[in-house]
């Protein structure tokens, strides 16, 4: 499978790099991709850092990983595909968490690939190239 150029991080994934669970997922990225997150994405981050014991050490990680990343926001037309595509995932009985509606939609938007952890739920977003970590080959550390 060829690396999309352009790749939207979910939390999930930004998360085990921030741990270092990532297995150099992010380093091996940036060498093929252009790498993004959501402001939905950041807004996880950075409800993590409050929540944990170590604020102020958690909220630099974060700050810092950010800082590295495009940020994607959510527009006009990103909230109609989302507010469309919910309504007719609940009519087929599929709706998805709305904050990752969100998600897929502005990656869709701005023309990203989303890597996640959870390939299946996001899936069902219209449009979106949904890629697991497990597609990017790594070096071995």
């Amino acid at each position: 499978m060829e690396t999309p150029r352009r790749i939207a991080l979910d939390t999930d994934v930004l998360i085990e790099h921030l741990r270092d669970k990532g297995g150099g997922l992010v380093g091996a990225l940036e060498e093929r991709a252009e790498l993004a997150t959501t402001v939905v994405n950041a807004f996880e981050l950075y409800h993590g850092a409050y929540r944990s014991k170590q604020t102020a050490k958690n909220l630099s990680a974060v700050k810092n990983l950010l800082s590295a990343l495009t940020l994607l926001g959510m527009d006009d037309v990103s909230a109609e595909r989302s507010g469309e595509a919910l309504a007719n995932l609940e009519r087929e009985g599929k709706p998805i968490d709305p904050r990752d509606l969100f998600v897929g939609c502005a990656a869709v938007r701005n023309g990203y690939a989303l890597m996640t952890n959870n390939r299946k739920h996001f899936e069902r977003v219209p449009g979106l190239r949904v890629l697991s970590p497990s597609d990017v080959p790594r070096p071995p550390r």
